[in-house]
């Protein structure tokens, strides 16, 4: 029998310290929809780009701005196009960490997103020790 390695924890974020997570996403997607660049004060949505469903956290890498819900709007497209926006980084598979696959932001081109609320235009470097 195959020994799998244990899935990460999922983190889940709550009043403050969800508040203070949107606050870091709204900033760096500067009020607009990470997909289509509409400026949102109302009426958007925050996404994850590993789905809840797939074991998704709430972490800055794993959540963009976007405009409508999960059925309307950008939000709506990727659930209703999952292959096309797994291509350009909006939807991810359970397995994939949100740090380690860009996206096509509509603001800074193709980035990797950090949990510190940044981006880069650069792969994050592998830690030493870490499994590939």
């Amino acid at each position: 029998m195959t020994a799998y390695p244990k899935p990460p924890r999922r983190i889940v974020l709550f009043g403050a310290a969800l508040l203070r997570l949107n606050i870091l996403v709204d900033r760096r997607e500067q009020q607009r929809c990470a997909r289509c660049g509409r400026i949102i004060w109302a009426g958007g949505s925050r996404h994850h780009r590993k789905f809840r469903s797939r074991r998704g956290s709430d972490t800055a890498a794993n959540i963009v701005l976007m405009c409508g819900s999960g059925t309307t709007g950008c939000h709506g497209w990727v659930h209703a196009n999952p292959t096309s926006a797994a291509m350009v980084g909006f939807a991810l598979e359970s397995g994939q960490d949100p740090t380690e696959h860009p996206i096509e932001h509509v603001l800074y081109g193709r980035v990797w997103l950090d949990d510190d609320g940044g981006h880069s235009g650069t792969p994050p470097r592998r830690q030493v020790g870490r499994a590939a």
